[in-house]
């Protein structure tokens, strides 16, 4: 991997020190050259005239079909959608689930899956059951444990399959099996995963993946995809409809819904240069090859484990290594808050993190485009902090928070 030529395609790279690609990723050059292109067709042709129009549509099959051949699926069975978090609650409220079913999630998940499962519970008088995992599990502990709270009400698993703050990769195509064997299906949320790991939907068999374009993937905000296992889209109901939700329809009160069809859950409009952007983007990680930025991933995390678990008073709260390490890598400092330390990664060195406020620790992403010395600029902010405190010049907090950590949980509280 030619790490440097690869640098000079995201600009972003040259200006900071970017390790938050587990919120937002850094788009390169070519995923906003190819938004501004599309943007610019409908600009200059038309959206709607006709040579302009069978182009849009066949740019939105181009996208369809880019995130199908990234998780090895059909086009068929892949929904366009904003983001993950429409796809897991288009499953939530479409699966028919009654009074009684089980749900089971873990306490490891981001918002956007404990909030929809909180909701259906109590819309749907459901049953949630919230696993306990550690860190230090291993992955078969983790089975165990999901394999202990299972009923035979269970219905649906729930989970992330690299989750946001711990940072583990859970052993999803051993979970999917464990749920099958015993009448259960898995909503996999691919938040963390999609862009940093291989992965495959059918080798892991899930029923359902959400996942997101703008995170490690590295492209435009406001593009994400759900797929759905071909013989389950019947099953799913969309919550949200319009015309593609029917087959035919009158104005007399007659309508025929569509069921086996993966676009009922798409309503109208969307943007087709936003989706062209996300096609890119997909390439753009091909192209490297995901194998290879895995395994990049983790030399650069690898790295920061080893060197943030030398400094006296940080303490590891991601897996220390093993097979449930992944790029994202949450610490904390004895004595230190954990925005306090965010802020002065980007007050002493223009590095970007994000503090998860639930696990109170910082929270760093190694991606294929850093390098082994932001690595250790960025333990060695660290390692200031731990010991000798936090810099005189730090701003002054407002509101409990130093400005550049305010303005982080705001906008994660907006989003």
């Amino acid at each position: 991997m030619d790490v440097e030529a690869l640098r000079a395609q995201i600009p972003a790279t040259g200006r900071l020190i970017y390790m938050n690609s587990g919120w937002a990723g850094p788009s390169p050059r070519g995923v906003v050259e190819a938004v501004t292109r599309a943007l610019e067709l409908e600009c200059f042709g038309g959206p709607t005239a006709p040579p302009l129009l069978e182009e849009r549509m066949e740019l939105e099959r181009r996208a369809r079909r880019a995130v199908a051949e990234l998780l090895g699926a059909r086009p068929e069975e892949i929904s366009l959608q904003e983001n993950t978090t429409e796809g897991i609650n288009i499953v939530l409220n479409g699966l028919g689930l009654e009074p009684g079913d089980e749900l089971i999630t873990c306490n490891l998940e981001h918002s956007s899956v404990i909030v929809p499962c909180y909701f259906a519970r109590d819309r749907r008088q459901l049953n949630l059951r919230i696993i306990e995992l550690d860190a230090n599990d291993s992955p078969g502990e983790i089975v165990e444990k999901f394999a202990a709270a299972m009923t035979p009400q269970t219905r649906l698993f729930v989970l992330s399959h690299i989750s946001y703050s711990y940072g583990m990769l859970l052993p999803l195509k051993d979970i999917c099996r464990l749920a099958h064997e015993r009448g259960a299906l898995v909503l996999a949320d691919g938040a963390q995963s999609v862009g940093q790991i291989p992965v495959d939907v059918i080798d892991l068999d899930c029923d359902f993946y959400a996942m997101p374009g703008h995170k490690w993937l590295l492209g435009p905000a406001g593009t994400g995809a759900l797929y759905i296992k071909s013989e389950l889209i019947r099953d799913v109901q969309p919550s949200k409809v319009a015309y593609h939700a029917v087959e035919f329809l009158d104005y007399t009160g007659a309508y025929r819904p569509r069921t086996g069809i993966i676009k009922k859950f798409e309503l109208t409009t969307s943007s087709i240069p936003l989706f062209v952007g996300l096609a890119e983007a997909i390439a753009f990680t091909r192209d490297i090859g995901v194998a290879a930025i895995q395994e990049r991933v983790l030399r650069l995390s690898d790295l920061a484990r080893r060197r943030l678990a030398e400094i006296p008073g940080v303490r590891l709260v991601s897996p220390t290594g093993g097979p449930l390490a992944t790029g994202l890598l949450s610490f904390a400092v004895e004595g230190v808050a954990p925005q306090d330390v965010t802020a002065s990664l980007w007050q002493l060195g223009r590095v970007v993190g994000r503090t998860v406020y639930e696990i109170g620790a910082t929270r760093l992403c190694t991606h294929f485009f850093n390098t082994e010395q932001e690595v250790e600029t960025a333990v060695g902010i660290v390692r200031r902090v731990a010991e000798q405190g936090l810099p005189p010049d730090l701003p002054p907090r407002t509101e409990g928070f130093p400005p550049s950590t305010k303005i982080e949980k705001a906008a994660y509280e907006d989003l």
